[in-house]
């Protein structure tokens, strides 16, 4: 996850590294990772939604071979999409819609919109909000060959029959293991309600009901997870977002926890054909 290589900004655990992003191209190669999953908030000076900020994007990933296939949105935990104005909707989504076609320049295939936390869906008629209002998203999404991909902390039947009410191949869920395991979710059940629906995946550990903790030390079934994703046949991307870990360098935590996500692809996913790096 994009930050996590840097040093947190004040005491927030993710925002997107304005000063330090470019190092982080270099820090990952050399700790084995072949992908970084680019954050957009609120920060203005992103160079995602730029053409100069895209080459140069593209041309230090190019150089270390560390690729952006997937932008995480937390801009919209802001500027939301559902109970707002007319105007702020109108806003809100011209950005989402530039987002997009920048995303699609950069080559990344995944935009995701969390609505957890602030941004909760809390009842159906803001879940019927989002369906209209990115109902007029589609059309570029399918054009640009990006799949929009939520992140909800809805029951699962819920969040299936969200999905499905979209009735598209470009809405997809974003599945976060550790806050499915803190919200008490069963796991197989996910699995059965919209596996084949999963588009990415998040990997953290969190403890039931509570905070993100270091992988391993939470309520997360690492086995169970890493298994349901072999029965669902999961050939998608993963993208650790793990806590930090005071006093330890980034660096240092995040190659920990590259190891510890390993053991279980080699485990699991290389009868899916996994991990082409796994083996060196």
């Amino acid at each position: 996850m994009n930050g996590r290589l840097s040093t947190p900004i004040g005491n927030k655990i993710q925002e997107f590294p304005k000063n330090t992003w470019e190092s982080e191209f270099d820090k990952a190669n050399s700790c084995g990772f072949e992908l970084i999953e680019w954050i957009f908030d609120t920060n203005d000076k992103n160079p995602i939604m730029t053409d100069d900020g895209i080459q140069k994007i593209k041309q230090i990933s190019e150089r270390t071979g560390v690729h952006i296939n997937s932008v995480l949105a937390d801009f919209f935990m802001e500027k939301k999409l559902v109970n707002v104005s007319e105007f702020e909707l109108t806003q809100n989504l011209d950005v989402l819609r530039n987002l997009v076609l920048n995303s699609a320049k950069l080559g990344a295939t995944i935009v995701e919109i969390p609505f957890v936390d602030s941004s909760s869906l809390t009842n159906i008629d803001e879940q019927k909000q989002l369906v209209s209002n990115l109902e007029k998203t589609l059309s570029l999404l399918e054009e640009n060959h990006i799949i929009l991909t939520l992140e909800t902390d809805l029951p699962p039947n819920e969040f299936k029959e969200l999905l499905l009410s979209f009735n598209h191949h470009c809405i997809k869920a974003n599945y976060d293991v550790g806050n499915s395991a803190a919200l008490g979710y069963d796991l197989k059940e996910e699995m059965v309600y919209y596996g084949n629906l999963i588009g990415n995946i998040h990997i953290k550990d969190r403890q039931l009901h509570g905070k993100t903790v270091p992988l391993g030390s939470g309520s997360v079934n690492f086995e169970l997870f890493f298994n349901s994703l072999r029965q669902i046949n999961y050939r998608g991307d993963l993208i650790i977002q793990g806590a930090r870990e005071s006093g330890t360098a980034p660096e240092n935590t995040c190659m920990k926890y590259l190891q510890f996500v390993r053991q279980y692809a080699e485990k699991y996913l290389l009868y899916n054909n996994w991990g082409k790096e796994i083996h060196k």
